[in-house]
């Protein structure tokens, strides 16, 4: 199960692991059936989109001029070695360069990891609990299908929109005849 999320109107927050076991109660008191519908559909989802997601791909640096594998080389050493601020890398950059020695990282990653940051969930309000799939990258919406993005999908088309959002639609109406079956054969066990 992926994170919870209390939502009232406009607000919501995230459930740290002490207010966690409260709410996992309150998924317990679910009926099962209703959960498992629910968990699985989303599950579905999850899956099918984590598997399409279109990730960047890594670019050679051998096409950078001898300036930008100076910069590309500083950048990369001040992110992956505490000891080296971007300035400190980069004069050590160019003294390597002075002296022939800069092997800068044959491919720089341009990716955000988009993908890594899908979830799903539950949302609770007052009145309702929602299972839902999403992405926390503030910049998912706008992901758009790009010329080498292995995707059937028009040119520009938006990738959530594709992956996430009509899934959960095209899923709405099966979900509710499976709900609503549940709650028929459960009405029938109290009988």
């Amino acid at each position: 199960m992926g994170k919870i999320k209390i939502r009232k109107g406009n607000m919501s927050i995230e459930v740290d692991e002490t207010s966690r076991s409260i709410f996992t109660e309150v998924l317990k008191a679910i009926p099962d059936d209703t959960r498992n519908i629910l968990e699985s559909t989303t599950e579905t989802i999850y899956k099918d989109a984590y598997d399409r997601w279109p990730v960047r791909k890594e670019v050679s640096t051998a096409t950078l001029t001898d300036v930008g594998k100076v910069r590309f080389n500083s950048r990369h050493v001040s992110k992956t070695d505490d000891r080296y601020t971007f300035k400190r890398a980069l004069a050590m950059s160019y003294k390597l360069q002075k002296r022939g020695e800069l092997r800068p990282p044959e491919f720089r990653k341009t990716s955000q990891d988009s993908k890594g940051k899908l979830y799903t969930g539950f949302v609770f309000s007052p009145t309702t609990l929602e299972a839902v799939v999403g992405n926390s990258a503030p910049y998912a919406w706008a992901i758009k299908v790009g010329l080498d993005t292995d995707l059937p999908y028009a040119l520009g088309t938006r990738v959530s929109n594709e992956l996430l959002w009509k899934p959960a639609k095209r899923k709405a109406d099966a979900v509710a005849e499976e709900l609503a079956d549940a709650l028929l054969d459960e009405t029938k066990q109290v009988k």
